[in-house]
């Protein structure tokens, strides 16, 4: 089993986040924890069907902009809620969230640290789910009080 400590969380998050539009896929190593993409550098020649690689999913368009929901609703009242609650009923949200932040530079550091540690909890729950490491917080909370 691997250690939390020992990952690349954000090699992993990046993998996550990629749009796969260039055909990557990525791999984790369950041994040694490495983040592998078949066809690329020195991750030619592994074996997919050994068990010891994961698939890692992409994560999901509504899970993001559940975190763009998440970190717009835990702002103060004021004009930079405002206008990203905005975009968030637009078309192309994702697109225009980032547009606003970048008018408001103390939110948009915020929404990195933010994001970072939503990504940490989504990344931890799908360790734990592949049994690739113990559950760092078995009771179901994070330290934020969130599940």
């Amino acid at each position: 089993m691997l250690k939390l400590e020992d990952l690349d969380l954000d090699m992993i998050a990046g993998s996550m986040q990629d749009d796969r539009s260039m055909g990557a896929e990525f791999y984790l190593d369950l041994e040694t924890g490495d983040v592998l993409m078949p066809g690329f550098g020195d991750d030619e020649d592994f074996d997919l069907e050994d068990e010891k690689y994961v698939y890692i999913d992409r994560l999901e368009s509504y899970e993001s902009f559940q975190h763009m929901e998440d970190f717009t609703s835990a702002l103060p009242e004021g004009k930079a809620r405002t206008e990203l609650e905005q975009t968030l009923i637009r078309s192309k949200p994702f697109r225009h969230f980032k547009d606003v932040l970048g008018h408001y530079p103390e939110e948009r550091e915020a929404w990195y640290r933010f994001k970072d540690e939503a990504m940490r909890r989504v990344i931890i729950r799908w360790l734990v789910g592949i049994k690739a490491i113990e559950d760092p917080d078995p009771d179901g909370t994070f330290e934020d009080g969130t599940e």
